[in-house]
């Protein structure tokens, strides 16, 4: 059999994983067991090492890493030949059925048109793990913290939970139990304490002190985040998204298109396009730009290694001026 498990979610992708090796072998040695990483090990000794089992086995699996060529992404492949490919493709369509051939690939961009994805859907099986949308994540969340650790929650501290984890099974699973270890009786207090936002909230909470003129806030906030590691260069590239879309925001309101026509033009919400029209009047499209041409200069700076990174980007807080 061949399976292709994909998804953005890598702690899924390895549960998934999981529960086929221990349908198929139960238990795995170095004879009944191999793994791969396609971007590391070429094709051909991959499907190698597929094409025999090992004497007085009766089942072996090999599993294949970063299975790049299943995806939409593109990838510099220095290793194979299309030779290789036409083996793989040999190898898919005349499985042997005492070796399971599975391929990851964590992500979700995946090239439906490929023909081994086309092969793989006739003579194997496809796990495509979707990511919940915000209804299911909240009941996902409910159900490991109360069903997993068995803990009790509080309705508003499981609504703060599910936000704060963001559909992210890692982070959901390693600060459920940090909240366990806290307390057995979650309150919102107790997820405010101990999970901390996401990165994107954060710099969206930067980007609102810096329209509001709260430039020392903006660099307190700068400043806790630099304690949990969290790098300039990714602030300065989410920051530029919000000013790019505050711009895009404007500039339609400025044609006279109303809000619910203009969330439907950029696909964003109704209130966060209500949210950016709160500063139309305190910043220009023209300062927006200047703005954007300054992050992409510092961008550039910090990454040739010219300036501080974090020296470079407090100093643009400090300096910033929404007129």
């Amino acid at each position: 059999m061949v399976y292709f498990i994909y998804g953005n979610q890598s702690i899924r992708i390895k549960s998934q994983l999981k529960a086929i090796i221990k349908k198929v072998l139960g238990e795995t040695d170095e004879l009944n067991f191999g793994r791969f990483d396609f971007t590391q090990t070429p094709l051909f000794e991959i499907l190698d090492d597929a094409s025999y089992l090992p004497l007085g086995y009766e089942h072996k699996i090999v599993v294949v890493d970063n299975a790049m060529f299943l995806g939409k992404d593109k990838y510099k492949d220095k290793l194979n030949k299309p030779e290789d490919f036409e083996e793989l493709n040999q190898t898919i369509s005349g499985r042997d059925e005492n070796v399971d051939l599975i391929f990851l690939l964590s992500s979700s961009n995946v090239d439906k048109k490929n023909e081994f994805y086309k092969l793989i859907e006739v003579y194997g099986q496809i796990y495509f793990l979707e990511d919940p949308d915000s209804k299911q994540w909240i009941d996902v969340v409910k159900a490991y913290m109360v069903n997993k650790l068995g803990a009790t929650i509080d309705f508003d501290a499981l609504k703060e939970l599910s936000n704060r984890t963001s559909g992210d099974y890692a982070s959901l699973y390693s600060n459920g139990q940090k909240l366990v270890l806290y307390t057995d009786h979650i309150k919102y207090a107790d997820v405010d304490l101990m999970v901390t936002k996401p990165l994107e909230d954060n710099t969206f909470q930067i980007f609102n002190y810096l329209l509001n003129k709260d430039n020392f806030s903006a660099i307190g906030l700068f400043r806790d985040l630099k304690v949990g590691s969290v790098e300039p260069v990714v602030l300065i590239s989410q920051l530029a998204t919000q000013f790019r879309l505050l711009g895009e925001v404007l500039y339609l309101a400025s044609c006279g298109i109303n809000n619910d026509a203009i969330a439907e033009e950029l696909k964003i919400k109704p209130v966060r396009v209500q949210i950016m029209r709160k500063y139309q009047f305190s910043i220009s499209i023209s300062r927006i730009r200047n703005t954007l041409d300054q992050l992409f200069e510092l961008d550039k700076q910090i990454k040739s290694g010219l300036v501080d990174r974090y020296y470079a980007f407090e100093l643009f807080l400090i300096n910033f001026k929404n007129n």
